[in-house]
């Protein structure tokens, strides 16, 4: 069923040195009705038909055909948890790590029929905040840290056995993660990957050899109380990345909001402009136009056409989180109350 719909026009202008050539690119947001009234943080689309969401009250969500009819599964005994964090293989498997345990991780390989324990535990302070794929089989999920170092797990086997990390660097007092949107983590194919923190400091850690060994690197992001920080962090390659966050509370600054890498994350420059205010989730749109990036908040959405350096205001529907078709320009964005729209770029 369909709420409403909106087509925002944006252009962009290219400058050559001979001609100057313009671009129209139309933002379409069509607001969806997911059939639930929970919070929804995680999402993942697997391809053009199958979409999973999962968040608040235990839910999970799947559509087999594009968003436009969702069924609802409340995993057994975790009504109380909140499942942040999605992964999706097909159909059928899809993986949620929740927010409280003592089970935390959970896999169906039925759709959503059933669902297995796949991680407990009951070490105090456990907090997922976010789970990335590199490939079918090897995966990372991130909880706030415990005992003084981030907490990071592992998989191998696509996700019915974890092991914890141990060779990353100590947190700083105060330094935890976002669980806003299931991007504090990027997991790329080749191996590296990055986790993004706030709080007292706004760093981002990064691995090179499939999250076995970590480095981290500073940030001039707004940091310094529990609310601020970086939300979420992308890359398009292993060398060019991008930054988002603020003030998850005072959502109107947007001093020192974003920023990207060029180097694979071992240093950030922070953007010239800004995001117009907090964001809690940027993803790159293929084939829309040259380094074309996508952020969204819980008071608008904003673009980049130039991997980061300057933002622009699109609009001010507000969501958490983000995910685009993989090879398409169609994506789906979802949010408090169950809110749900899928977005198109053309």
């Amino acid at each position: 069923m369909i709420r409403f719909s909106i087509s925002i026009l944006l252009t962009f202008l290219f400058f050559s040195c001979t001609n100057p050539k313009s671009n129209q690119v139309r933002v379409h947001f069509e607001e969806l009705n997911a059939g639930t009234d929970a919070s929804l943080r995680g999402l993942f689309i697997v391809n053009e038909n199958v979409v999973w969401a999962s968040g608040s009250k235990g839910t999970v969500l799947r559509s087999v055909d594009s968003g436009k009819t969702w069924e609802t599964f409340h995993v057994p005994k975790a009504s109380s948890n909140d499942f942040r964090s999605l992964h999706g293989w097909d159909e059928n498997r899809a993986l949620v790590f929740g927010i409280a345990g003592p089970n935390f991780g959970y896999l169906t390989e039925d759709g959503g029929q059933t669902w297995q324990v796949v991680y407990s535990s009951t070490m105090e302070d456990l907090f997922f905040n976010s789970l990335k794929f590199a490939n079918e089989n090897i995966g990372l999920a991130v909880s706030d840290p415990i005992d003084g170092k981030p907490f990071v797990i592992k998989t191998s086997d696509g996700g019915k056995h974890w092991k914890q990390v141990q060779n990353i660097p100590a947190s700083v007092k105060g330094e935890a993660n976002f669980a806003a949107s299931n991007t504090c983590i990027e997991f790329l194919p080749s191996g590296k990957a990055w986790i993004a923190t706030g709080g007292s400091t706004a760093r981002v850690f990064y691995s090179e050899d499939f999250g076995e060994n970590w480095n981290v690197a500073e940030t001039q992001i707004v940091q310094g109380n529990v609310s601020s920080g970086i939300f979420s962090v992308c890359f398009e390659n292993d060398s060019n990345g991008i930054i988002v966050g603020g003030t998850y509370d005072k959502p109107e600054q947007n001093e020192n909001i974003a920023a990207y890498s060029i180097n694979g994350g071992k240093s950030w420059i922070l953007s010239e402009t800004m995001p117009t205010a907090y964001r809690s989730c940027v993803q790159p749109i293929p084939g829309v136009a040259p380094a074309f990036l996508f952020t969204v908040g819980k008071t608008g959405c904003d673009y980049s056409k130039d991997r980061g350096k300057n933002w622009n205001f699109i609009s001010s529907n507000g969501y958490y989180t983000f995910r685009v078709i993989p090879g398409n320009r169609v994506g789906f964005a979802a949010g408090d109350t169950g809110r749900m729209a899928r977005i198109s770029f053309e």
